[in-house]
């Protein structure tokens, strides 16, 4: 207890900054008396181990800058200005340094920040930005002459200028000196970097100060940034240089000749200037760089001592610390120090709590969210109020929040799982009935398909993209809500979404055992496991094969049971890792179709344990850890996306993981770590490995406390309570650990039915059509159609007729249990269309983008806006070729081609329209050439058709050419790759 109030003493003097110079002179002292207790002894401090190198190579998007755990500023430098392995700022294969920003995203996968971005220079000034032209500023750098630590940054440029970084919260300190015995200094700050600017200022405020701000927009739309900056000596001279033209907008200090040393200190603010200038009069008062530095690596060791963990292998130990690290840099605090911050309506508003932003929720819910609420549970506190705020300003829950800009990026309303993983391991929430209103209002808002997903109980593909993707995140979030309300006695909201939690088997193909896309009562045609398509988000039919994780137990009987659920995963974990469709370059890290690179598939390697198999779960695990986390800046196999690919780390290499959060249970997969010891406000938790090894790497038995504990899982409580959790190891596996006892045991609600489905593949017919419906294998309830969706007839499945359609009609169909449970409606509307033509495509059309078939061209139905839908056919980078064939030869006089334009989806319209006539397919008259439309910068979303009109002429053959765009344009974001053409109907007239 000694050494916990001496922790609150150290933290509390560092906030307020008190007691300085005792502090420099005792700093290292603090140091190891904090940690003096009887897991440290001698051991280095855990900051020791962190390379925070790891992940700015390859794309891992990282950064290596200093910033405070969960702090406003990530202070470093920036060597990369665009592109997307540029979306921290910083990556390991550069070898220029532009300058040092002050804010940096940590493994997204969209670029922004930057912000107030400092260049120093001696000798001749340059104020032209190298990262826009050659010549311009900016120094080399070698690896060799930079270091890096948790909370300092160090570089020694070969322009000769040496920069030393460190932070605090709001606040980053620049140390820069100066080789050239001559020549004037220079400091630049550098407000256009990145971002288009929307509103900048910079003004002197003192022979030592400048105040300024930027308002700008890139992927958040709105950002506001503050700064507030003094220097270490005056400066002789200032100048603004602005070009809004080129984007340009620079403040200039000049400083004396011959200076060695100059540091800087800047305080940020969301909020407004006041607020950046109270973050250093609060948290930055001195130019003391190592009395700074000193306090933050005891801010650091602070937190990442609160796991300790051993290993034989040094490098397992910097693989963990430094993961553990990674998840502690987002979230990002957002309010000032006196508790203001610019809310989501824009305004100033006040908050008696931490306020944070950069809420990556689709990827961190899954890991870094259960693990803050083992490490960090008043900051989880504090994240879920930041969430509440945004709802009452809103209406809405965040998805993917940017300094309080709501992006949406990504799917789902993922808050809930953070909500409700928070509330059932106890951690006290303010208004948790406000809480669960807000939860009903984001998954019942008309958005992204919530609307059909509630009325029917799926997201059909051909009105939104990424369909199956949001229908399964829907159903896991829902049963989010259901465990929430189920909580607070709220039971009738507790079954409605447990009900809706069921929906994932809405789109289970009965056949394929695969999550498949649907169109409305049919499931798509063409379906390929290993295909990546607008169906699934940033991932494929394997990827999300398992993405039910809250009703395992059901996913599993869905496959035949145990037996057929591990010969289903083999052929994913075995199977080839080729795939097809779409490059992506979120996939990766893989083993067969697992993709470790990407979230989707982060508790797959742990579903072995629930189908009597957890010695593939353990070997997996073992690989996992070794082969997908290194010590090299490429040691990630995938974006760090704000934690979660750490987090994942941090736990398996603990030896469990959340695999369905929400529920206070953790899976237990293969320890990596002799002993962890988490500590706990009354007791410590701690797992000792027994016989562990590389060879050893199979569970044999565990204890809790001494005493045989046969469960393949562990509780929160358990953590919180504190105990020790004893997992002895052996070579082979034990089969016996196969019997232990499961979590996640949640059952279907009996009130859930799963809709039927049409087992046509296609809704257009010539002159009739036989339709059958069908339902899953286990389904025992009635099926009924209609073609008014009023009055209801039975389909008697076994021995009955199907329907026979000889006219468009609309068919209905829903399944009616004994007990007079339904399911939702399912209708679609299938077309009788006089054929008249036919066409044979001599070019091969995206699968993806297939359009309905071969004939999706001259089928009679139209696309709509949506490209993503199920009616245009794509093609990427060529052109298309073909050869319609009409029933008789006729006289025709118009053929007019309709295409899509949707620039930022890279999709142009043709370019021109080549056409040739036969009336006996043989011989070809070339009838000539159309050309397309211009295209500008800008341009929005539309459907434009292309005419080729001609006197009137009788023929049989048409023969087609449709010129492709050619590469993206100078001013496209894709510029110099290839680009798609998307067409739909050809009419001829």
């Amino acid at each position: 207890m000694k050494n916990g109030i001496l922790l609150l003493t150290l933290i509390c003097s560092f906030s307020g900054f008190s007691q300085i110079q005792e502090l420099k002179n005792n700093s290292d002292a603090a140091r190891d008396k904090v940690f003096s207790s009887k897991l440290t002894d001698s051991r280095p401090n855990p900051s020791q181990y962190v390379n925070t190198f790891i992940g700015t190579g390859g794309h891992g998007h990282t950064f290596p800058g200093p910033v405070l755990p969960f702090g406003m500023v990530q202070v470093g430098p920036d060597t990369r200005y665009e592109g997307w392995d540029g979306c921290g700022g910083y990556h390991y294969s550069d070898s220029v340094i532009y300058g040092f920003s002050h804010t940096h995203l940590s493994g997204t996968g969209i670029p922004d920040y930057a912000d107030v971005l400092l260049v120093p220079q001696q000798g001749k000034l340059n104020t032209v930005p190298g990262y826009k032209k050659a010549g311009g500023f900016g120094s080399v750098f070698k690896h060799s002459k930079e270091k890096a630590l948790p909370g300092y940054y160090h570089v020694e440029m070969e322009n000769g200028i040496t920069a030393d970084l460190t932070a605090t919260l709001r606040c980053g300190l620049h140390r820069y000196q100066f080789s050239s015995p001559k020549g004037k200094r220079y400091i630049l700050i550098d407000l256009g970097y990145r971002d288009r600017v929307l509103e900048v200022s910079a003004t002197k405020t003192s022979a030592t100060s400048v105040s300024g701000k930027r308002v700008s927009e890139a992927w958040a739309t709105n950002q506001h940034l503050y700064f507030n900056l003094e220097t270490s000596i005056p400066f002789t001279k200032t100048k603004w240089i602005q070009d809004e033209k080129t984007g340009t907008y620079l403040f200039v200090m000049e400083f004396p000749d011959g200076v060695k040393e100059i540091s800087v200190r800047v305080g940020i603010s969301g909020t407004d200037g006041n607020g950046a200038a109270s973050s250093l009069k609060s948290e930055l008062t001195t130019f003391d760089f190592d009395l700074v530095r000193a306090r933050a690596t005891v801010a650091w060791d602070s937190e990442l001592g609160k796991i300790r963990v051993e290993s034989k292998q040094k490098e397992v130990l910097t693989n963990f610390y430094t993961a553990l690290y990674h998840t502690y840099v987002h979230p990002s605090l957002w309010s000032d120090v006196d508790g203001k911050y610019r809310n989501y309506k824009n305004e100033i508003a006040q908050s008696t709590n931490s306020m944070y932003s950069v809420f990556s929720l689709w990827d961190t819910y899954r890991g870094a969210n259960p693990l803050y609420t083992i490490t960090q549970p008043e900051k989880v506190s504090d994240f879920v109020n930041s969430f509440y705020q945004q709802y009452k300003n809103t209406g809405l829950l965040p998805v993917w929040t940017l300094s309080n800009n709501e992006t949406n990026c990504m799917i789902g309303y993922h808050s809930v799982s953070v909500i409700t993983d928070a509330y059932l391991k106890g951690i006290p929430l303010e208004d948790p009935e406000g809480l669960l209103e807000a939860m009903i209002a984001s998954s019942t808002a008309d958005q992204w398909g919530k609307k059909q997903y509630e009325e029917i109980g799926f997201i059909s593909a051909n009105m939104q993209a990424e369909s199956v993707s949001k229908t399964l995140e829907y159903a896991y979030d829902d049963w989010c809500i259901s465990k929430f309300a189920e909580k607070l006695g709220k039971t009738d909201i507790a079954k409605k979404y447990q009900i809706r939690s069921a929906n994932w088997m809405n789109l289970m193909h009965p056949e394929t055992r695969f999550f498949q896309p649907r169109k409305d009562g049919i499931f798509l045609p063409f379906f390929k496991p290993n295909e990546v398509n607008h169906h699934f988000t940033e991932a494929n039919g394997w990827q999300y094969s398992l993405a039910a994780p809250h009703n395992i137990q059901a996913l599993i009987d869905m496959h035949g049971g145990n037996e057929g659920m591990v010969n289903f995963l083999d052929s994913m974990f075995l199977g080839s890792s080729s795939m097809s469709g779409r490059e992506q370059a979120d996939i990766t890290g893989l083993i067969g179709q697992y993709a470790h690179g990407n979230e989707p598939s982060h508790h797959m390697a742990y579903t072995y344990n629930y189908c009597g198999a957890p010695e593939k779960t353990q070997m997996l695990i073992d690989s996992i850890l070794k082969t997908f986390y290194t010590n090299n800046p490429d040691g990630l196999s995938g974006n760090e996306d704000c934690g979660q690919m750490s987090a994942w780390y941090v736990l398996s290499s603990m030896g469990f993981y959340p695999v369905a959060p929400g529920s206070p249970t953790y899976a237990i997969g293969r320890p990596l770590m002799d002993k962890v010891v988490i500590r706990g406000e009354k007791a410590d938790f701690e797992i000792r490995t027994l016989n562990n090894s590389t060879e050893n790497k199979f569970v044999q038995s565990i204890s809790w406390n001494g005493a045989a504990y046969q469960k393949l899982y562990i509780t929160h409580e358990m953590i919180k309570a504190g105990g020790v959790l004893e997992i002895s190891m052996g070579p082979k596996p034990n089969k016996q650990v196969a019997n232990y006892e499961l979590d996640l045991r949640n059952e279907i609600n009996p009130g859930f039915v799963p809709v039927p489905f049409f087992t046509a593949t296609h809704t257009m017919f010539e002159t009739s059509m036989e339709l059958g419906i069908d339902v899953l294998f286990f389904e025992k309830g009635k099926v009924y159609y209609s073609f008014d969706g009023v009055k209801y007839q039975p389909f008697y499945k076994q021995g009955g007729k199907n329907i026979q359609l000889t006219e468009t009609a609309y068919v209905y169909a829903k399944v009616v249990r004994e007990d007079g449970s339904e399911s939702k409606v399912i209708k679609s509307l299938f077309t009788k269309y006089v054929r008249d033509k036919k066409i044979n495509l001599s070019t091969e059309y995206a699968n993806q983008y297939s359009g309905g078939g071969a004939q999706a061209l001259v089928d009679g139905q139209k696309g709509t806006e949506e490209y993503r839908g199920t009616e245009w056919q794509g093609t990427f980078g060529k052109d298309v070729q073909g050869i319609i064939e009409l029933d008789e030869a006729k006289e025709i006089s118009m053929i007019q081609f309709s295409y899509l334009q949707d620039q930022k989806s890279w999709i142009f319209p043709p370019k021109s329209v080549n056409i040739e006539i036969s009336t006996d397919g043989v011989t070809y008259r070339k009838l000539g050439k159309v050309q397309g439309v211009s295209v500008k910068e800008g341009e929005t979303l539309k459907i434009g058709e292309l005419d080729f009109e001609m006197a009137p002429t009788s023929c049989k053959f048409i023969r087609f050419s449709v010129e492709n765009y050619g590469l993206c344009p100078d001013w496209h974001l894709g510029v110099g790759n290839p680009t798609w053409l998307f067409l739909d109907e050809i009419t001829i007239k």
